[in-house]
């Protein structure tokens, strides 16, 4: 039981510490996401802005680099 409560723990800690970061990434101009966007985003000028829970800033651009590397496979079918 000590392994479940120490993995509990663990997930309270992280997201009791979870912070709010904004990045933006540029998107062709006629990008559209596919599907559910798992975070907040807005398109203008070709430039998204996301903002997306995390523990820190490197930890936000790759969830955010993930999910457009992810949108640009799925185009490619």
């Amino acid at each position: 039981m000590s392994q479940f409560k120490d993995e509990t723990q663990q997930v309270i800690d992280r997201l009791m510490n979870l912070q709010k970061f904004t990045v933006s990434v540029p998107v062709e101009e006629n990008w559209m996401p596919n599907g559910v966007v798992p975070f907040d985003i807005r398109i203008k000028n070709g430039i998204a802005t996301v903002t997306v829970p995390a523990l820190t800033e490197a930890e936000a651009r790759d969830k955010i680099t993930a999910y457009f590397n992810s949108s640009e496979k799925d185009d490619d079918l």
